[in-house]
């Protein structure tokens, strides 16, 4: 041994005497590609210092880390020493035995540490330098991990090479597999059949909030998310394949490792998340449950008023409706106040970031919804309409239908539904003929534009004739005629009735309009008024003798007196 060690002395000095390098580079020379066999006692004097770093680059031999490399050793960088001792390692004899490689204490540099030898053959280098000084760690702890590695390695690339190690890698994937497959069908008939069922049950069932059937908006969103989570659990079944499989080899079997290391501690730190959000979680139930009962008694002593089982004098069943809803809204947006700390992760950074974003777009989008909501409540609590009653707004003529949170639902006399909405019916003036028809019948009128030629008592008693010939038009209270205006062409009369029955009004109007046409029709009196664009040669007046036409009654005379001029017959 003593004479190898003068030998290596030797080629060190001749090389530096004819290169003038330094003793530090000779040994450089001497780790990277040197066969010589080296003393266990061996001991190199330095030249250059080491130079510290704060690299960490890994040692690889057959996919494995074997140990790493920090700091810069004879002029070598932490990349050079990992790549090279990467290069011997893969060098080693496929006959190698782990027990071949061990372990010898070396000092290179002032820097003490241990050389893997194999066959006497230095493998790489493990100085003071490479530990971890953050962590504590030993020399010799370090030594003992990267030797097992070492022997690991090489046990594993051994059984690479063993038919029945990779027969049974191979079956195992295979069967592995044909689970996935079955898995995968399984998770999607599942999804199917739990989707199918919520759909059948949200088209026979309803769930009403705040006046809007939530229960279509509800399995839409967990169709949606049972869909996801298909999708997440078939990822997931197919990654579980990959890591079974890459461990049943041993060249992938560090790949497996690490991916179900990597699936572990995800699910170690969800769990732990979980475990410390319980407490929060629990008080978030219970806020949840207690503002669900809440909702739920106010509910019933609404449905009482609403029903009529419960007078109230201030409320009558509409404004119950609306003020069930509004209570509901209130109370649900204060438990929500008061459960937002308690929700799990609510105080992250990311859940802040998504409460400014939701905060910021409903306060952008929700200015026309607001403006809506308060117009329903304005129209509901000065109970200006409700659902079944005859209303005339703007246009727009029908029975009411519903009044929502947002605009209200009209069917017109054409049985079209026109949807109105609420800031409408607060800015437009509506006409309600239902309202005060309770005693007497709903109210239905007819205008007509006849000209002054027609004598206006014989107007009124055909446009009560035609009254008489409708059916469903109250004789009691007898209909009536007014004259609204006498216009320049016109004299603008308009008949107003009382329905039998509110729900035939669109066609008692239309019967009405046919027997209007009809008596005006059979004794000769025109509905269209002329509009003459110069004046004519004679008056356009009525004479006396036709004031009492048919089929007028005939009106109470008296005898002119002759000292009397003023006198006339009434």
């Amino acid at each position: 041994m003593d004479s190898l060690g003068a030998t290596v002395r030797n080629r060190c000095f001749v090389l530096g005497r004819r290169h003038q390098l330094t003793f530090a580079l000779a040994i450089a020379l001497t780790l990277a590609g040197s066969t010589v066999p080296l003393p266990a006692d061996a001991a190199v004097q330095n030249v250059t210092p080491a130079k510290p770093s704060t690299r960490v680059v890994p040692i690889m031999f057959w996919n494995r880390v074997i140990a790493l490399q920090r700091a810069a050793l004879a002029g070598a960088d932490p990349e050079d020493r990992a790549a090279r001792a990467s290069e011997r390692l893969a060098r080693l004899p496929l006959n190698a035995s782990p027990d071949d490689v061990v372990t010898r204490p070396f000092k290179i540099d002032e820097q003490v540490g241990v050389g893997f030898v194999f066959r006497d053959r230095l493998l790489f280098f493990l100085g003071t330098n490479d530990l971890d000084q953050e962590s504590g760690e030993k020399l010799e702890q370090a030594s003992e991990s990267a030797l097992r590695n070492v022997r690991e390695a090489l046990d594993a690339r051994a059984a690479e090479r063993s038919w029945p190690v990779v027969r049974a890698g191979l079956l195992y994937t295979l069967a592995g597999f044909v689970v996935l497959v079955i898995l995968c069908i399984a998770v999607w008939k599942a999804q199917t059949f739990v989707t199918t069922f919520l759909r059948r049950r949200g088209e026979v069932a309803s769930w009403r909030l705040f006046g809007i059937d939530l229960l279509p908006h509800i399995v839409a969103t967990v169709g949606g998310l049972l869909r996801t989570l298909a999708h997440v659990f078939t990822v997931f079944l197919i990654y579980l394949w990959v890591t079974l499989s890459f461990r049943r080899f041993p060249y992938t079997a560090p790949w497996g490792e690490q991916a179900g290391g990597y699936v572990l501690n995800s699910i170690r730190e969800l769990g732990n998340s979980v475990i410390r959000g319980l407490p929060g979680l629990l008080v978030v139930i219970v806020i949840f449950l207690l503002t669900r009962w809440i909702v739920r008694m106010a509910n019933a002593v609404f449905d009482q008023v609403a029903t009529g089982k419960i007078a109230v004098s201030w409320m009558d069943a509409d404004v119950a409706r609306a003020t069930h809803r509004v209570f509901s809204a209130i109370v649900w947006i204060f438990a929500i106040i008061i459960a937002y700390p308690y929700i799990p992760g609510s105080r992250t950074e990311a859940f802040k970031g998504l409460s400014i974003f939701i905060g910021l777009v409903i306060s952008l989008g929700s200015t026309g919804i607001i403006n809506q909501i308060m117009s329903g409540l304005f129209a509901v609590y000065a109970r200006a309409l409700k659902a079944g009653e005859w209303v005339r707004i703007d246009e727009t003529e029908g029975e009411v239908l519903d009044v929502g949170l947002l605009a209200a639902k009209i069917r017109t006399i054409e049985g079209q539904e026109v949807t109105i909405p609420n800031s409408m019916l607060v800015s437009t003036p509506a006409t309600n003929f239902t309202r005060l028809g309770d005693a007497d019948g709903m109210t239905v009128s007819s205008k007509v534009t006849i000209g002054y030629g027609a004598p206006w008592r014989q107007v009124h008693a055909l446009l009560e004739l035609a009254a008489s010939r409708t059916p469903n038009i109250r004789k009691t209270p007898k209909p009536r005629v007014v004259q609204k205006q006498l216009s320049d062409f016109y004299v603008e009369y308009t008949l107003v009735a009382r329905l039998g029955d509110e729900k035939l009004r669109v066609e008692t109007v239309s019967n009405l309009h046919s027997a209007i046409q009809d008596a005006f029709n059979e004794f000769g009196v025109q509905i269209m008024s002329p509009h003459y664009m110069i004046q004519p040669n004679g008056s356009v007046i009525v004479p006396r003798e036709r004031w009492d036409a048919a089929p007028s009654p005939p009106l109470p005379r008296k005898p002119r007196k002759v000292d009397d001029p003023s006198s006339s017959d009434e």
